[in-house]
C-alpha cells in the first residue's frame, strides 16, 4: 500500500510537471516544438549534462533521408557536439511515444550529421541558422569522434535509446521524456546522480582506505589510470563538475599548457608534478585481488577540484593522440552522505583552493538582487491595475497559474489578467536587458542565457552595477522588457531577416541605446505598456540593417560565433544608424547618435484631450464619493477601481502626473455611471 501511495504522488508530480511545461508552451507565441527545446535545453544546462546551447530548427528531406535538429551545442576545445531533437505531443494528457517514434527521431538528428560531413552547408541558405553548425561539422569531423543525440519530449517512453557506431563515431543516444525530465529539473547543479562502473575499463583503480573521521565522512586515496579519467570524462563531461563552483560558473576552461605539456614529454611523472583531482562520492563499492584494493564502482561521482586537470587532460589525448599508458592521476576521493553535501563540498573546496572560495547562492535566486526585484514586483502595478510579474525560480510563473487552477488555454483567472504571460520575465532575462542596455554589451548577451546571466552576477558581485533598485528601476526595466518584446515580433515578422533572430534582437536594443545616451522616455513606454508606431518603422529599418552588417562583417566566419565577440560590436557603433520621424520615446532627447533631435509633443488623440480634462475637472471629494458607490457595486471589475484610486491619488497631488490616455478611457466609464445614478 506504501508503494503504491509513493506511486500515485510521483504520478501526480508528474502530471503537473507536465501542466506546467504545456501551459508555458501555450502561452508563447513561438513554435511549440523550439518552446519545448528552450524549457528542456535550460534543465540540462541547469544539472550539468550540457555546458551550452544553440537553439536552430532545421528540418529538410535530404538523399530520401528526413533530416531535423532542433538546437546544437559545439565546443572547439573538447571537440564535443550535442545535437538536440524535440518531439511536442498538444494532447491535454501525457501520451506514450512508441519506441520505434523516438528511434526516427535519432536518425534524423543522425542524419543532420552525416549529411553535414558531404557539404550540407552548400544546400543550405547562407541566412539559415544551421549553415553554420552544418559548416562546423564539416570543418571538424575528421577529429570528432562523439555525437551525443539528446530527444527532448513532453510524452513518455520507458525504453532507452542504445549507444551506435558508424565507423569511427560513437553515437551516444539520450531520451529526456516527461518523466526524466522532470527528475533532472529536481536536482539543479546539486544533482549528484553519476554512477560510474569502473569494472567496464581495463585498467583497476587501486585505492586505500586513508581516513575515516565519522560516520559522516571517509577519505581513500586512489590512483586513476589517464584513460580511465580520461573515458569518464569523455562519457559524462562537465556533470562531473556540478558541484565544482568555479568550474561550473566560468563554463568551460582553457587548456592548461603546464598540465598539457608533462602529458605528452614526461608522462610517466604526471603523479610526481600533479596536484591530482579532489572527488566527493556519496557510495563506494571496494574490490580485493592479489594485489590489494580497487573500486569497482562509485555514485553521485563529482570533481571538486581538479576540473582543469580532467578538462585538459581529456583534450590532451584528443588533439594530440597522446598515449597515456604512464599516465596516473593522484586523487582524493571522499564518500559523504548525500544530507551532508551542501555542508562539506564547499569546506573542500576552499581548503583545496589557495584562491577565496566563491559560494554558489552568490548566483542563484537567494541573491539578495533578486529578492529585492520580487519584492518590487509584487507591489508596483501598472496604470491598469496589472502587475509584471519577476520569475525569481525557474517556473514559478506556471506554478502560480496552476495553483488558480488556470490550467487550460480559454479559461481566465484572476491571475492571469493581473499578471497575463506578456508581463513575465526571469532573472536571466533581466541580466540580458541590463547587458545590453546598461553595458552596451551586445556580445555577452549573444553568448547564451546562462553565460550571460554568470557575467552580469560577477559584475554585480563585485559591486561595478550602480544602479538603485527603486520603483523606477522596476518600471524602467518593464519598459526595456516591452522594447525587447516588441522588437522581437518585428524581427520575427520582417521576411527580410531569415535567421540569427536572437543575436540581431541583442544587438537593436544595444544600439537603440547606444545612440540615445541610454535615455529614451521610460515614463511613456511604462504609462502606454506599449511602444509607437513610429518607434517600430525605425526598429524595422535598424534591425533589417544589423541583420545585413553581421554577415558581411562576419566574412565567412562562423555568424553566431562572430555575434559574441565585441569586434562585431565595434563594427556596428561604427555604422550610421538615422531615422526621418522623431517617436515620442525620443522626446526627452536633444540629441540621437550625437545628432540634435527636432523634439516633438505627445499626440494625442482629440478624445483622449477631452478624457483627460473630464478626469482632471473632478475634485477629489467626486473621487472619493465615487469610489465608494463603485466598490458597493456589481457593475466595476476590480481593475476599474484600481485605476480610479490611482487617479484619486493624483488628484491629491494637484495633477502633478496626468492621466494617460488609457487610463482616462477607463475611468470614463465609471464616471458616466456615477453621473447617471447622481452619485457626482
Amino acid at each position: 500500500m506504501k508503494s503504491d501511495f509513493k506511486q500515485t504522488l510521483k504520478n501526480a508530480y508528474f502530471k503537473d510537471f507536465f501542466l506546467r511545461v504545456k501551459n508555458e508552451i501555450e502561452d508563447s507565441d513561438e513554435h511549440p516544438q523550439e518552446v519545448l527545446t528552450k524549457i528542456y535545453t535550460d534543465i540540462l544546462y541547469d544539472n550539468g549534462t550540457i555546458s551550452d546551447y544553440e537553439l536552430v530548427f532545421f528540418e529538410r528531406e535530404i538523399a530520401k533521408s528526413n533530416v531535423k535538429i532542433n538546437g546544437y551545442s559545439f565546443s572547439e576545445e573538447d571537440l564535443r557536439l550535442d545535437l538536440f531533437i524535440s518531439h511536442h505531443d498538444p494532447s491535454e494528457k501525457i501520451q506514450e511515444i512508441k519506441y520505434n517514434k523516438v528511434l526516427e527521431l535519432i536518425e534524423s538528428a543522425k542524419n543532420f550529421y552525416l549529411q553535414s560531413t558531404k557539404k550540407l552547408y552548400e544546400k543550405i541558405n547562407k541566412k539559415e541558422d544551421a549553415y553554420d553548425i552544418s559548416k562546423i561539422i564539416f570543418k571538424h569531423y575528421k577529429d570528432i569522434t562523439t555525437v551525443r543525440i539528446v530527444v527532448l519530449t513532453n510524452c513518455e517512453c520507458e525504453k532507452t535509446p542504445p549507444m551506435q557506431r558508424d565507423g569511427k563515431i560513437e553515437f551516444q543516444n539520450f531520451l529526456f521524456d516527461n518523466k526524466r525530465i522532470f527528475s533532472s529539473s529536481l536536482g539543479g547543479a546539486n544533482s549528484t546522480t553519476i554512477r560510474v562502473d569502473f569494472t567496464k575499463f581495463r585498467e583497476k583503480v587501486r585505492c586505500m582506505l586513508a581516513h575515516k573521521s565519522s560516520d559522516k565522512i571517509s577519505s581513500y586515496m586512489a590512483f586513476i589510470p589517464g584513460d580511465v579519467l580520461f573515458n569518464i570524462y569523455r562519457i559524462f563531461g562537465q556533470r562531473l563538475l556540478s558541484l565544482n563552483v568555479r568550474s561550473f560558473l566560468q563554463l568551460g576552461t582553457k587548456i592548461n599548457k603546464g598540465i598539457r605539456q608533462t602529458l605528452i614529454d614526461e608522462p610517466d611523472r604526471f603523479f610526481s608534478y600533479n596536484n591530482g583531482i579532489v572527488v566527493v562520492v556519496d557510495d563506494i563499492e571496494l574490490g580485493k585481488d592479489k594485489d590489494g584494493s580497487f573500486i569497482k564502482s562509485a555514485t553521485g561521482f563529482q570533481i571538486v577540484n581538479g576540473g582543469q586537470t580532467t578538462a585538459t587532460l581529456y583534450r590532451t589525448k584528443k588533439q594530440d593522440n597522446t598515449n597515456f599508458s604512464k599516465v596516473v592521476v593522484p586523487a582524493k576521493i571522499t564518500l559523504v552522505k548525500k544530507e551532508y553535501l551542501n555542508e562539506v563540498v564547499p569546506k573542500i573546496s576552499e581548503y583545496a583552493n589557495t584562491q577565496n572560495v566563491v559560494k554558489k547562492a552568490d548566483f542563484s535566486s537567494n541573491h539578495q538582487f533578486h529578492i529585492d526585484i520580487k519584492k518590487l514586483s509584487q507591489k508596483i502595478r501598472t496604470s491598469e491595475g496589472q502587475q509584471w510579474f519577476y520569475e525569481r525560480m525557474r517556473g514559478e510563473y506556471q506554478v502560480q497559474k496552476m495553483k488558480q487552477k488556470d490550467l487550460g488555454k480559454d479559461k481566465k483567472s484572476k491571475f492571469l489578467e493581473i499578471s497575463p504571460s506578456n508581463m513575465k520575465f526571469t532573472k536571466e532575462d533581466l541580466a540580458k536587458f541590463i547587458n545590453c542596455w546598461h553595458y552596451l554589451d551586445p556580445h555577452i548577451a549573444c553568448t547564451g542565457a546562462q553565460k550571460s546571466f554568470v557575467t552580469f552576477m560577477n559584475l554585480l558581485n563585485d559591486k561595478k552595477f550602480h544602479e538603485k533598485i527603486d520603483d523606477e528601476f522596476f518600471e524602467k526595466y518593464c519598459a526595456i522588457s516591452i522594447l525587447f518584446n516588441k522588437t522581437s515580433k518585428i524581427i520575427k515578422d520582417n521576411q527580410s531577416i531569415g535567421g540569427y533572430r536572437s543575436q540581431v534582437l541583442n544587438y537593436t536594443v544595444s544600439l537603440i541605446s547606444y545612440h540615445t545616451s541610454r535615455k529614451i522616455n521610460f515614463d511613456l513606454i511604462w504609462a502606454d505598456q506599449n511602444i509607437s508606431r513610429q518607434f517600430e518603422d525605425i526598429i524595422n529599418k535598424w534591425s533589417t540593417k544589423i541583420y545585413e552588417i553581421i554577415q558581411k562583417t562576419a566574412e565567412g566566419r562562423n555568424v553566431s560565433e562572430w555575434c559574441k565577440k565585441e569586434e562585431c560590436w565595434e563594427e556596428l557603433t561604427d555604422r550610421n544608424f538615422t531615422f526621418t520621424i522623431t517617436p515620442p520615446e525620443f522626446t526627452n532627447l536633444k540629441k540621437v547618435g550625437g545628432k540634435p533631435v527636432k523634439v516633438a509633443k505627445e499626440i494625442f488623440s482629440p478624445e483622449d484631450m477631452d478624457n483627460i480634462k473630464k478626469c482632471k475637472n473632478l475634485s477629489t471629494k467626486d473621487w472619493e464619493k465615487m469610489i465608494a458607490w463603485a466598490q458597493d457595486s456589481d457593475e466595476f471589475h476590480y481593475i476599474q477601481l484600481q485605476i480610479a484610486t490611482s487617479l484619486w491619488m493624483q488628484s491629491l497631488t494637484n495633477w502633478k502626473r496626468q492621466p494617460s490616455p488609457k487610463q482616462a478611457k477607463s475611468a470614463l466609464k465609471m464616471i458616466d455611471k456615477a453621473e447617471e445614478a447622481e452619485i457626482i
